[in-house]
């Protein structure tokens, strides 16, 4: 969602102008506040927008109502940065609100892992997805939002001797490699 990754950048341009707040005039402070203020308006608009067009769907309100719930509290949420954001005040108490905005659009686009195909008594598998993770998981953006991590076996890369040599090569290595180290003395 475009709106996620605006509200996740509008995060870290807050926490920017509050490190920076003790070296720059009030005026500018404000300022740049403000302007902060009005871009978390424009995203609280288009998340709105967005709850619009999913109730104007056939049968949207009851197919997306956990959907719709959380974008309803989405927008509540960014309407409350805004107000901070607004006084001017870009401390913790506008990052925690922009945190919670990003938490609960995190929960409103979860994909279910393991739904999708299948029959009989319960078509398309019903999801078992949880939403167990943060905004912390999107510390770093890849390619594939939606991808899953999955445990995997990792070998040891380094002190292993790997397959033993037959013993008449060994008395071979050893013996030139002693010759090899008596040289450089």
């Amino acid at each position: 969602m475009k709106i996620l990754e605006e509200e996740i950048d509008l995060r870290e341009e807050t926490r920017e102008l509050q490190q920076t707040k003790a070296a720059i005039k009030f005026k500018d402070y404000s300022q740049l506040a403000v302007k902060l203020a009005r871009t978390q308006r424009g995203l609280a608009v288009r998340t709105q927008d967005v709850v619009t067009k999913i109730a104007e769907l056939p049968k949207g309100v009851s197919r997306f109502a956990k959907e719709l719930r959380l974008l309803t509290a989405v927008v509540e949420v960014m309407d409350e940065a805004h107000s901070i954001l607004a006084r001017p005040e870009t401390g913790p108490e506008a990052i925690a609100a922009e945190t919670e905005a990003i938490e609960l659009l995190l929960q409103s686009r979860r994909i279910q892992p393991k739904g999708g195909g299948g029959g009989g008594n319960s078509p398309g598998g019903g999801g078992t997805g949880t939403t167990d993770k943060t905004a912390l998981a999107l510390m770093g953006r890849g390619i594939d939002a939606d991808a899953e991590i999955e445990a995997r076996q990792i070998s040891q890369s380094t002190g292993s001797a790997g397959v033993a040599f037959p013993s008449e090569f060994r008395d071979g290595l050893d013996k030139y490699f002693n010759r090899l180290e008596n040289r450089r003395k």
